[in-house]
C-alpha cells in the first residue's frame, strides 16, 4: 500500500520492520533515545534530530521540490546538525547559517539587526531561537525584511498551555524580563535561557503584526498513526510556514 503526504511516497511495507528510523540520517534501532525535562523516547543517537527536526525534514522537502528548477538561497539560524544535512543535500541551494555565537555557524548574526540586503533569501528556518530573544518584535521584523516575496519561512517556538505560576490556563504569552536568574527563567519558561512563554494564538498574533501572512500547516492529520510512530513525529506538532503575500 502506498501513501502520499505532501507530495512524498510513503509505503507500508516500510512497517513491517518494528525498528523506528530517522527519515534524516536513516538510523534504525528499538526506540529513540529519552530527552526532554520530562523525559521522553524522541532524540535520534546518530544525527541528534527530535520529533519537530524530523516533521520539519518533511515539510521542507516539500517545499524545496517546489523550487526545484532554480537557485535557492536559504538563512539559517541557529543551525541544528540534522536540519543543515537536509539542505545540504540539494545541489541548487546555497546556504548560509548563522548564530549569535561565532563558532556554532557559518557566519555571526544578531537576529535583531540582520546584516543581509532586503529580499535575499527564498526559505528561512529558524527554530526555537525567538524565545530566546527579548526584543522578538524586532527579530520578526528583520525576518520579513530578509524574505523574499515569493519566499518562505520557517519560525518555530515552544508552547506552553499552563501558566506557570498560578497553574491557571495560559491566554497570552508570559514573559516578565524582571525574571533573569538561570533557575527562575526554568522554572518561569521552561529553560534557563529562555525569555518568555509562548502561547500559540499569541504567538501567531505577533507574527502577523509584523507583516507575516501566517500559514499553520497542521501536517501531522496526514499522518496515520503507525507512521508517526515509525519516525517518531508529535501527533501535536504543528509547521508554522509564513510569507510576505
Amino acid at each position: 500500500m502506498i501513501y502520499k503526504i505532501f507530495g512524498i511516497t510513503f509505503y507500508k511495507k516500510d512497517l513491517i520492520n518494528e525498528n523506528v528510523l530517522c527519515p534524516i540520517c536513516n538510523w534504525s534501532g528499538n526506540k529513540f533515545a529519552m530527552f526532554g525535562l520530562i523525559a521522553r523516547d524522541a532524540l535520534c543517537p546518530k544525527c541528534g534530530s527530535l520529533e519537530r527536526h524530523r516533521l520539519s525534514y518533511f515539510y521542507l522537502l516539500s517545499k524545496i521540490n517546489l523550487f526545484a528548477s532554480k537557485s535557492i538561497k536559504v538563512l539559517h539560524f541557529a543551525p541544528e546538525k540534522s536540519i543543515t544535512s537536509i539542505f545540504k543535500m540539494f545541489k541548487n541551494i546555497e546556504y548560509i547559517s548563522c548564530d549569535i555565537e561565532p563558532e556554532k555557524a557559518m557566519c555571526v548574526q544578531d537576529i535583531t539587526n540582520i546584516t543581509f540586503d532586503d529580499n535575499t533569501f527564498d526559505i528561512i528556518f529558524c527554530s526555537h531561537v525567538l524565545e530566546h530573544i527579548e526584543d522578538d518584535s524586532k527579530a520578526m521584523t528583520e525576518l520579513f525584511r530578509v524574505l523574499h516575496p515569493q519566499g518562505i519561512a520557517i519560525l518555530q517556538v515552544p508552547f506552553g498551555k499552563i501558566h506557570p505560576f498560578d497553574k491557571t490556563e495560559l491566554t497570552t504569552t508570559f514573559e516578565d524580563f524582571t525574571i533573569t536568574a538561570p533557575e527562575e527563567r526554568e522554572k518561569a519558561f521552561g529553560q534557563e535561557d529562555h525569555v518568555r512563554l509562548y502561547e500559540k494564538n499569541d504567538f501567531v498574533k505577533r507574527l502577523k503584526d509584523s507583516g507575516f501572512n501566517v500559514i499553520e500547516e497542521k501536517i501531522m492529520e496526514a499522518f496515520k498513526d503507525e507512521f508517526q510512530i515509525k519516525y517518531g513525529l508529535s501527533a501535536d506538532d504543528i509547521i508554522f510556514a509564513v510569507t510576505k503575500q
